[in-house]
């Protein structure tokens, strides 16, 4: 969700203004880190449903340091499930916070930004 918070005594302008400012309200998810692509930088991700099976949410691709980068992809050599040309699948292990806009009418995560790892 976004707020638009506006000077008492601006003026709308139809271009970007200091006096006009957009605020996201970011929303928190849980999420496991089921895999990763092998081209470019982006981590899948899965959430548990209602019945407690892990479903497909999203990619995270902003968000974790070199240090976080590292560390991930020390422990996920060694949960390794499958692979394919454009990914690598692990097993459901690594459990992550994001930071989202909200989640898309299919179910998946808008924009996630990686924060933390949840040990």
């Amino acid at each position: 969700m976004e707020i638009l918070a506006k000077r008492k005594n601006s003026q709308y302008v139809s271009k970007r203004s200091d006096a006009w400012q957009k605020v996201i309200n970011w929303s928190y998810a849980e999420v496991f880190i089921t895999g990763y692509r092998r081209d470019q930088f982006g981590w899948l991700t899965s959430v548990l449903d209602g019945s407690g099976n892990l479903r497909p949410s999203g990619i995270i691709e902003h968000g974790p340091g070199p240090k976080e980068k590292s560390a991930f992809y020390g422990v996920s050599k060694g949960i390794v499930i499958r692979e394919d040309k454009n990914f690598v699948y692990l097993e459901p292990r690594i459990r992550a916070e994001v930071r989202m806009r909200n989640w898309t009418k299919s179910g998946l995560l808008r924009d996630p930004v990686f924060t933390r790892f949840i040990v």
